[in-house]
């Protein structure tokens, strides 16, 4: 775990502790009225007691949204670190011969959310079409609904080395900074997208 992350932990034991406190001062303030005073609990109390009670909801609502509840930007390049790895697909052949590099598991699919089989070193993966999509190197480069700043001189480089067959796999992790490790994420794993790259749609076998 990275060292930042301590100021999230730091800060979880202060809220903790300041929930304490405003127990226990609420607790003792009353008591102080009710039993020594011997007074009634006044609107100016209650309005004291809902300020410290507001102030450390607003502190863990605070600290929960940016734990728990934050997207993170893939084109923040303050948050995240994005690192690129290329590797070349394995070609499969059909029963008839035909070779594929991309298979559309039908059978685990769904109406909205395909899955694509594909072979590395001998290994077959799986990945679902919310985390990749396959890309036909025939057309411009283009992912949507993924804004990344993809390294097209490369990508280029890896069409020739690799003939157009290969995986894109693009990993974002969190940076080591104040406000990653307030939300205890610093230095951990964001999220990760694939570009199944092939040379044209032929290579792409649909599973029936």
């Amino acid at each position: 775990m990275s060292a930042w992350n301590f100021i999230g932990i730091l800060a979880w034991i202060i809220i903790i502790v300041l929930l304490f406190l405003v127990v226990f001062n609420i607790r003792n303030r009353h008591l102080k009225i009710l039993v020594e005073d011997r007074k009634k609990i006044t609107w100016k109390t209650i309005a004291v007691d809902v300020i410290e009670i507001l102030v450390v909801i607003a502190a863990v609502s605070g600290m929960l949204y940016t734990t728990l509840f934050t997207r993170v930007n893939l084109n923040d390049k303050n948050e995240v670190n994005v690192t690129y790895k290329f590797e070349p697909m394995i070609v499969q052949t059909t029963s008839d011969g035909q070779g594929y590099y991309v298979k559309i598991d039908k059978e685990n699919s769904n109406k909205s959310t395909n899955v694509y089989q594909y072979w590395l070193n001998n290994s077959q993966y799986s990945v679902s079409s919310r985390d990749s999509s396959v890309q036909d190197a025939s057309l411009p480069f283009n992912v949507s609904g993924v804004r990344l700043d993809w390294p097209m001189k490369k990508i280029k480089k890896m069409d020739q080395k690799y003939q157009y067959a290969y995986v894109i796999t693009a990993e974002a992790k969190y940076k080591n900074n104040f406000i990653n490790g307030l939300g205890l994420k610093a230095g951990r794993f964001a999220s990760e997208y694939r570009v199944l790259r092939v040379p044209d749609r032929s290579f792409i076998q649909v599973d029936k």
